[in-house]
């Protein structure tokens, strides 16, 4: 069992290393990234035993990131315990805060960003240009992480990622044609998975709302996709920022999920030769690139998620790749394909019934011994 290093630091401000394995991180595009290790309480980490309680932290130091504890097991080994350890980036620390003040009216990122992160100890950069934006009731009453992740991020319309006590924020991220990942070459078990639960095909929308009970602005939108699965009616929104019928319009389109779900994950492995996949593929959560195997999957695709061991290069990662678009032609291409399938099925049964009466209507037996 191959232990690898990790630095424990308590809120008072101690620090040990401590020999851990089984260490994983998880990161997910536009979350936290999270950590999972295992260490034992014999002579060599006593003291890190010690330090498992609230607020510690944890440093790995191949990737450079600070994790806090947010779940600890032990678990009794006869003379000794096996602790499982859990941790959060600490990103989660912009949960400390609840932001009691509002801004109104129109506002840009960088003022948004100014008040979720005055007087925490984090800083923001803003790598790209974005618009402001109006918010009908304000921005704040509510935790900074969930101001930064749930509001900013989808209103702005942002992707971001967190260096330690520092936030990175780019409209994508990520980079196109990062690599190319082949079934069976430096790739193995890419497989999908199909999600039909949530198709929508016609929504509603109301913009602002008068003192008379009518709305400033309506639309209402149905997906061309309708001829294909039927009329499913989407909850209607309601948007007081919405004045113009065009604009909310363009809007309830994009809330709009009229296609299934398709999701690819797969395993990394190694090149035959032997070099690393990342040496030669650049294996970043937002890149994009390739995915390939010899049973028709070709597609372009984005790492959205990925879990890997940066202490152990035997152990196998998985990599999770961004929702595909629903490719209505190639459903339908199969649709028929089964169709003919069955027919040829069918024709094939009744040669066979045909085949049988003939035998018997002339009088011709089979002994089977």
């Amino acid at each position: 069992m191959t232990r690898n290093i990790v630095y424990i630091k308590q809120a008072i401000g101690d620090e040990t290393p401590a020999a851990v394995y089984n260490l994983s991180i998880t990161e997910t595009l536009n979350e936290l990234s999270t950590l999972s290790f295992t260490f034992d309480n014999d002579a060599q980490d006593k003291v890190a035993a010690q330090m498992m309680s609230p607020q510690t932290r944890v440093l790995v130091p191949e990737v450079g990131q600070w994790f806090r504890l947010t779940n600890v097991n032990p678990i009794s080994l006869g003379k000794t315990r096996a602790y499982q350890v859990s941790a959060v980036h600490v990103g989660t620390d912009l949960h400390d805060k609840y932001v009691e003040k509002r801004l109104s009216n129109t506002q840009s990122l960088d003022a948004c960003m100014k008040l979720i992160t005055d007087g925490t100890g984090f800083k923001y950069v803003i790598h790209d240009t974005f618009k402001n934006y109006s918010f009908s009731d304000g921005f704040g009453g509510d935790f900074a992480d969930s101001l930064l992740m749930n509001t900013l991020n989808s209103d702005f319309g942002f992707e971001f990622y967190f260096d330690n006590w520092k936030i990175h924020i780019y409209k994508k991220l990520g980079l196109l044609d990062q690599f190319v990942f082949i079934d069976g070459y430096n790739a193995s078990k890419i497989s999908w998975t199909e999600d039909y639960s949530n198709i929508r095909t016609y929504i509603k929308g109301l913009g602002k709302q008068r003192d008379n009970g009518t709305y400033a602005a309506t639309a209402e939108y149905k997906s061309p996709n309708a001829d294909i699965w039927g009329i499913k009616q989407a909850a209607t929104v309601q948007d007081d920022r919405f004045t113009d019928s065009d604009s909310l319009l363009s809007y309830i389109k994009g809330q709009l999920q009229d296609y299934p779900i398709i999701q690819y994950t797969m395993e990394r492995a190694e090149f035959e030769h032997g070099a690393k996949l990342s040496d030669m593929n650049s294996v970043k959560v937002g890149n994009s690139g390739l995915l390939k195997d010899r049973l028709g999957i070709d597609v372009d695709t984005r790492i959205v998620g990925m879990t890997y061991y940066p202490q152990d290069s035997k152990q196998t990662d998985t990599l999770t790749f961004g929702n595909r678009l629903f490719n209505y032609a190639h459903n339908l291409a199969m649709q028929r394909n089964a169709k003919k399938m069955n027919q040829n099925i069918v024709s094939s049964v009744k040669q066979l019934t045909d085949d049988v009466s003939t035998m018997m209507n002339n009088g011709v037996w089979y002994i089977w011994s």
